[in-house]
């Protein structure tokens, strides 16, 4: 939606006439402008503060620099920044077209193929995004304009050079439902975290709500440092995927490469889904007890009984001396295999 300029908005920035009001928040507003030839682009005006800290200046100059690199697929491109000035802004491709937020906060949940389209889509332009060495850092579903050729991804590569200004004003650098634990964390941000918000902004677009709930801040971070992402109203073909890429350790995300290879049908031959390996590990390593059991028992003559007349004589089976069930106790142990492996796939 576009919004007539109130008084206190200018009316051009640079070479660019404002001619509308796109939206505003922690880092600026966004404005409908024109080049000189008369184009429509996006121009986010930010907050003034920027333009004060040499350090931020040159961070910003880099970040957006490698941004301008992204390839146009699925995004909308950078065209222009200019942070010397009084009004530090940039200047991108303008995308008619609302954002994924709106869209499902209106007419719902996507079904299960309009929701397959959707994360194709998103996850080539994330991969077109870390391809140029950049790593987004907000990606969240306000982030994603469905435009009349598709969803383009926006604000990629400006989140690093503002988060020291955001985090000064808000106390919070990123959107809290969005956020990857290594962010709430205060560890170093790569491409996986873009993985897990990425996500989590789905998982919105299947349910209609963030996968570890949007109320505290604090309820928040505690689900996403401890808690299972809740998953319930995921088509179940997705659901594997999503949980994945879910994970808490980053390490163990499937890449944008991989995602997309999945999501296709590609799935790596040699290198199982990153978030199932617990599971696999769990039920292995019972299997492997089972067998070490077997093999003790017989050396040790576990299931034979002395004989009265000398020796020892083999005790009916499936019993063994005592009285206690052999086949029970191997069944025990397969249970308890089980058990873990089904607990591990819920927690992933």
């Amino acid at each position: 939606m576009i919004f007539a300029p109130g008084p206190t908005d200018p009316d051009h920035v640079g070479p660019y006439k404002l001619t509308g009001l796109l939206g505003s928040g922690g880092q600026g507003a966004v404005y409908l402008g024109q080049d000189r030839t008369g184009r429509q682009v996006a121009v986010k005006v930010l907050h003034a503060r920027l333009a004060l800290d040499p350090e931020t200046r040159r961070q910003f100059t880099r970040e957006v620099s490698a941004a301008r690199k992204v390839g146009a697929f699925g995004t909308a491109q950078v065209l222009d920044v200019d942070i010397e000035g009084d009004q530090p802004y940039i200047v991108s491709e303008y995308v008619p077209g609302e954002s994924l937020q709106q869209l499902i906060s209106r007419d719902g949940p996507r079904d299960a193929g309009g929701l397959r389209r959707l994360m194709l889509a998103t996850a080539a332009a994330l991969q077109a995004i870390h391809r140029a060495g950049v790593v987004h850092r907000d990606f969240k579903p306000s982030n994603v304009l469905l435009g009349p050729d598709g969803p383009r991804v926006i604000d990629f590569g400006i989140a690093r050079a503002l988060e020291a200004t955001t985090t000064m004003s808000s106390g919070v650098a990123g959107t809290p439902p969005y956020m990857s634990p290594e962010q709430i964390s205060g560890r170093d941000v790569g491409p996986a975290s873009d993985v897990f918000s990425w996500a989590v902004s789905m998982v919105y677009a299947a349910t209609g709500r963030p996968a570890f709930g949007a109320d505290s801040i604090p309820a928040v971070f505690n689900r996403v440092l401890t808690h299972p992402p809740d998953l319930s109203g995921v088509p179940a073909e997705l659901r594997d995927l999503l949980a994945a890429c879910l994970n808490k350790a980053p390490e163990q995300r499937p890449t944008v490469d991989e995602v997309l290879g999945l999501l296709l049908g590609h799935t790596p031959a040699k290198r199982p889904l990153r978030g199932q390996k617990p599971v696999a590990l769990a039920f292995t390593m019972q299997v492997l007890a089972v067998l070490a059991t077997l093999v003790l028992a017989a050396v040790s003559h576990y299931g034979f009984r002395d004989d009265p007349d000398g020796g020892e004589r083999p005790a009916p089976f499936p019993w063994v001396d005592g009285g206690d069930p052999f086949w029970l106790i191997m069944l025990a142990w397969l249970i308890a295999g089980g058990s873990a492996a089904w607990y591990l796939r819920r927690r992933r």
